[in-house]
């Protein structure tokens, strides 16, 4: 009966959000609003200029009279603005369609979009050639090019840092700067900033703005590089024949009141709505993801298997090697051995992958398998498997890796539409053959997509946008074929990827790619508590000989942070989960089980609160109707063990139950929300975790400048 109320709330509410979507055309030029966000142009002789753009009853961020579009043509060729256009788009939203054509035949298109919720507009660009010779295009082909107000301490920007969650201050913007990620600009003396972002490119493309201070205000171009710059900082040039034509994926600009996370979870609610795929029930998921080069693999598998069912994994997946000609050499960690041949192994399957899969189902997991489309075995190629001329080269050299403890990989064009109706055929009878729910596509020895063949169905220089656009029609494909499949995708792609679709250090719900287990930072080092994420131990990271729950579970909250995939990543039967000691293991099942308590918060909004204690950190995510939160708290070799934190996203005229996942059940306590935005206490680490029953030894005293918490709010109806 009390979500009656709520529900017909909502539909009303949405009724009228989506009334207030305009785009107007006058004399003089459009209007585009959503009751969120207002944007002006005007038309001035053949060009068209920004007039205005802010958030409703916000500051001013146009400068008025700028230009609107950035001409990417090398020739120098004037484009005039020739019609418009404005059409409906699905989900209530609207597009503004402005055109320009130039006297070399070029005509661009610029697409601006805009949808009932949110202060954000989306943008791209489409160019094509409609002349009888080639066009000569700058590789930034940036659909958005804006001129913003700067206040007298200018406009502020933050950007990703490696190893920390959320945008991080950047320095300034009083010389030209450039950003490789998303970024947000802030605007201190209005309360509001600007989030800057747009399609990752799958890891084929490059994604850059770029920001330079003028006499007028901060000019802002942004987009996704349809060739990446070369190594000695020169920008190629886009050759687009004629005929031919270029879309660039999208780009978005997001306004909001208040600071980078305020921005951070106004774009990334946009992007749920209107971009995202629709998440699986449960995610995000955890992985366990296992992978051995011997025969007989399937032994130690099923074995492992009965651990990864009693702990509680929720996918269990075949990692590299389980092909066909596959390495046999125990530890070895030759993965590429056999790639390219999607036929199972029946030395180290000798029931079979349908039997394994069959087997991971009736435990209540989801079974999964790993691959590599755009490489194979240069072995398969020499012996005529895979056609040679199928494979991706630059001035005549075939592209590959010559990894020391890899058999040689060749790489294949995925802009070449004979290899990707090969590659849609492979994964999508692997798919149905094996009854997979998931599917980790890893381009692991991917050197380069830049093939400039000119008989692969695309130019010489726009080799790396048609691999692009491949892996995003194969993608597309399989998606539309299985519409519940997973999976992990190294390289994230905004329409296309359900675990991390967007920058995994930005955006909420994203999984990092990394391989742990408790026995395992290389193969070499046993028994510490170091990350080998990327190949890199943290500079946070615990090495001693044993722990305490307090610092065991401060590592694995760490990860607990984010969709997470645990496995050992050189293949090796000594990094097994099994082979991790028992606390480690019983920690990990602890939790586990926690996780499954809050994980469905992992996708919604995102902040992190600011402990008054220098060195410590906290991540908050938090329901948009700030019913739920979870906080993680963390202290992070500090010399303080007590600080205050003031959490945010709550209802301050609201009461919450706090529980502590450090404590016993039992011991919750009743907080109001303003005292929680004021500030919660909190002291780190817990005694009892820390020390047990007993006193620390002299190596063990480092952990105790270690700890964390886990927070879970739940508001109360009546306090």
């Amino acid at each position: 009966m009390k979500l009656l109320p709520l529900l017909v709330f909502f539909c009303l509410s949405t009724v009228g959000i989506v009334a207030q979507v305009s785009i107007t055309k006058s004399p003089t030029g459009w209007e585009m609003t959503n009751g969120h966000i207002q944007v002006e142009i005007v038309r001035a002789a053949h060009t068209v200029q920004l007039k205005s753009l802010r958030r409703e009853g916000g500051a001013e961020w146009a400068v008025a009279g700028s230009p609107l579009v950035a001409f990417p043509d090398k020739d120098g060729n004037q484009y005039q603005f020739s019609e418009d256009a404005i059409t409906n788009l699905p989900k209530e939203g609207k597009q503004l369609t402005l055109r320009f054509k130039s006297d070399s035949g070029g005509l661009l298109s610029l697409m601006w979009k805009l949808y009932p919720m949110g202060a954000v507009f989306e943008v791209s660009t489409r160019l094509e050639n409609t002349s009888q010779k080639s066009l000569l295009i700058d590789s930034h082909v940036d659909p958005l090019l804006l001129t913003l107000k700067s206040p007298p301490e200018g406009l502020k920007p933050y950007s990703s840092v490696q190893g920390q969650h959320g945008f991080q201050a950047a320095g300034d913007l009083s010389n030209a700067r450039e950003f490789h990620d998303w970024v947000v600009l802030g605007n201190d003396a209005a309360g509001e900033s600007a989030l800057i972002g747009g399609e990752p490119g799958l890891g084929v493309l490059g994604w850059k703005t770029t920001a330079r201070p003028s006499s007028a205000g901060t000019i802002v171009r942004a987009g996704t590089l349809l060739l990446k710059d070369r190594a000695d900082g020169t920008s190629p040039v886009f050759e687009l024949a004629p005929g031919e034509a270029v879309e660039t994926p999208i780009t978005f600009f997001a306004l909001a009141r208040g600071d980078t996370d305020n921005a951070g979870n106004e774009t990334f609610r946009y992007l749920k709505r209107y971009v995202f795929l629709t998440p699986l029930p449960d995610a995000p998921l955890v992985t366990y993801c296992i992978w051995l080069t011997q025969k007989n693999s399937e032994e130690p598998i099923l074995r492992e298997l009965d651990l990864a069912q009693q702990v509680g994994f929720d996918v269990f997946y075949h990692d590299a090697t389980w092909n066909e000609g596959s390495s046999v050499i125990p530890g070895m960690n030759d993965w590429s051995q056999g790639l390219g041949n999607y036929q199972e192994s029946r030395e180290k399957f000798p029931h079979g992958l349908k039997s394994l899969s069959d087997t991971v189902h009736a435990r209540g997991m989801k079974f999964g398998l790993w691959v590599d489309p755009g490489n194979v075995d240069a072995a398969l190629v020499d012996s005529g498997q895979i056609p040679a001329d199928w494979l991706a080269e630059v001035d005549g050299k075939t592209l590959g890796n010559p990894h020391p403890s890899l058999s040689l990989t060749k790489q294949l064009c995925l802009g070449n539409p004979k290899v990707v109706a090969w590659i849609k055929k492979q994964l999508g009878d692997l798919i149905e053959k094996y009854n997979l729910d998931w599917i980790k596509w890893d381009p692991s020895s991917t050197v380069t997509y830049e093939c400039n063949r000119t008989d692969h169905g695309h130019g010489k220089t726009n080799g790396a946008y048609a691999a692009y656009r491949g892996r995003q029609e194969i993608m597309r494909y399989l998606l539309e074929r299985f519409p519940n499949l997973s999976g992990f995708e190294c390289d994230p792609s905004l329409l296309y990827s359900r675990t991390n679709p967007g920058p995994q250090g930005l955006l909420p719900g994203g999984y990092t790619n990394e391989f742990i287990t408790g026995p395992m930072v290389s193969p070499n080092v046993w028994g510490s508590l170091a990350t080998a994420g990327l190949g890199e131990a943290k500079a946070d990271s615990l090495t001693a000989r044993w722990y305490s729950a307090s610092a065991l579970d401060y590592q694995l909250r760490k990860h607990f942070t984010h969709g997470i995939s645990f496995g050992n990543i050189n293949g090796m039967s000594a990094q097994l989960f099994s082979a991790a000691p028992a606390g480690y293991i019983e920690a990990f099942q602890r939790n586990l089980l926690f996780f499954k308590q809050y994980r469905h918060l992992l996708l919604e909004d995102v902040y992190h609160p600011k402990p008054e204690a220098k060195g410590w950190s906290s991540i908050q995510y938090t329901k948009e109707d700030s019913t739920e939160s979870v906080v993680y708290i963390f202290r992070d070799k500090s010399e303080v063990s007590d600080t205050t934190i003031p959490l945010r996203g709550l209802d301050t005229k609201a009461s919450y139950r706090v529980t502590s996942l450090n404590d016993r059940p039992g011991r919750e306590r009743v907080l109001t929300g303003k005292a929680l935005t004021t500030g919660i206490s909190v002291h780190l680490p817990n005694e009892w975790l820390a020390r047990g029953d007993g006193a620390p030894g002299d190596e063990f005293a480092d952990q105790q400048r270690y700890g964390s918490d886990i927070l879970l709010l739940q508001r109360l109806d009546h306090p």
